[in-house]
């Protein structure tokens, strides 16, 4: 059975595709277990791995190689990709998952330091909103210099999972003396070689544990602020109105709101294309208005200026990333359902996203990504 609690100053070790499916290394108390890279690669051993480190009594993690360098949008695909195959194959929710976040293998360390924070602070907020612990992987030169340390701890915490090696080769502890002293450390890759046993070699510097409380995600309370900031809807569509009232709304027949359409509520967060306003009311149909007490009016400044910056959520599966703003353009890449892009603009229904694919410009149909208001 595997732990839910490990001791600090404890050792562990962390295993991909070039280790065993047997996890049981002498001394290790966790196990980190390569998921994925990118959106398309998954590590064929993942779940053996994992099932094996349950059984030898290891808490069990996971950890996904990033490609997304500085861009958020991929950020959060490729962690979208990684907490769906971390539940598929039995991690714990509660327990932690890392961005591996370090040069090569498609992934780039040399944009500004802002944006490449940016990126990894985005992929964290999929991982914490999707019900596990987000940590952050790189070697100790990228978290200097590459990466806003201070952004990321103030954040998430002590989340900081980093690589520094006092030499390349078998190490069977960790000398301190050679501790990559920085803000917010969780875990030191102190070794490149456990043991002689041809894996990492891992020490926490806190007590780590898989929550209880943690175990499912906390849906969002349905408050006025949360309403307020999550309605999507298709690019022409002006403004929007959210039923707010917990109990719900009425539909009234006229802007004097002496006549109710029926009598049934309008459940509290259901969406509403708006039409204009009436005496205080709000109309959403032919003869048919809100009190504008009862919700929250949004506008969407993108379907009167096709120059504004905003976010879209991909809302139909097999939507892809364009190269050009017409129907038959090429598909360049996939982008996940529920997945979210920054967008820069709109050439007619075609949404410009912000991140460029190869020095050049994408896009997204509005038909299939709506904007988030």
């Amino acid at each position: 059975m595997s732990n839910s609690t490990v001791s600090k100053k404890s050792y562990g070790v962390d295993v991909a595709s070039y280790q065993s499916t047997t996890v049981n290394y002498a001394g290790a108390k966790f196990a980190f277990v390569k998921l994925t890279e990118g959106t398309e690669y998954t590590n064929p051993k993942a779940e053996a791995q994992i099932k094996s480190a349950k059984a030898n009594g290891l808490m069990v993690m996971g950890y996904f190689y990033a490609n997304h360098s500085a861009s958020v949008s991929r950020a959060r695909s490729e962690a979208k990709y990684a907490v769906a195959k971390a539940k598929a194959y039995g991690i714990p929710a509660g327990s932690y998952l890392a961005d591996d976040w370090e040069q090569g293998s498609g992934n780039s360390v040399n944009d500004s330091t802002s944006a490449n924070t940016d990126a990894v602070l985005a992929a964290m907020q999929v991982i914490k909103e999707s019900g596990y612990k987000p940590l952050i992987y790189s070697g100790a030169y990228n978290f200097r210099n590459r990466l806003s340390i201070s952004r990321i701890v103030k954040s998430y915490g002590t989340c900081l999972w980093v690589a520094s090696y006092k030499i390349s080769g078998r190490q069977d502890y960790a000398d301190f003396n050679y501790f990559p002293s920085m803000d917010g450390v969780a875990i030191w890759q102190f070794a490149d070689n456990y043991r002689g046993l041809n894996v990492d070699g891992n020490i926490c510097l806190i007590d780590l544990k898989i929550s209880s409380n943690n175990s499912k995600p906390k849906p969002a309370k349905k408050t006025t602020e949360s309403l307020s900031q999550h309605p999507v809807v298709k690019w022409d569509i002006g403004a929007v109105a959210v039923v707010s009232n917990a109990k719900g709304a009425y539909v009234y027949t006229s802007s004097k709101l002496d006549k109710k359409e029926s009598s049934k509520l309008k459940p509290c967060g259901s969406v509403w294309q708006v039409f204009g306003l009436e005496n205080g009311a709000v109309k959403v149909g032919k003869n048919q208005y809100f009190d504008g007490r009862a919700v929250y009016v949004k506008a969407n400044p993108i379907a009167y200026n096709d120059a504004k910056h905003g976010v879209a959520k991909i809302v139909m599966s097999n939507t892809h990333a364009l190269d050009a703003p017409k129907a038959d353009a090429k598909k360049v890449y996939g982008l996940a359902l529920n997945s979210k892009v920054e967008i820069q603009g709109r050439v007619g229904r075609f949404l410009k996203i912000k991140d460029l694919h190869k020095g050049k410009q994408v896009y997204v149909t509005g038909n299939r990504a709506y904007i988030v208001l």
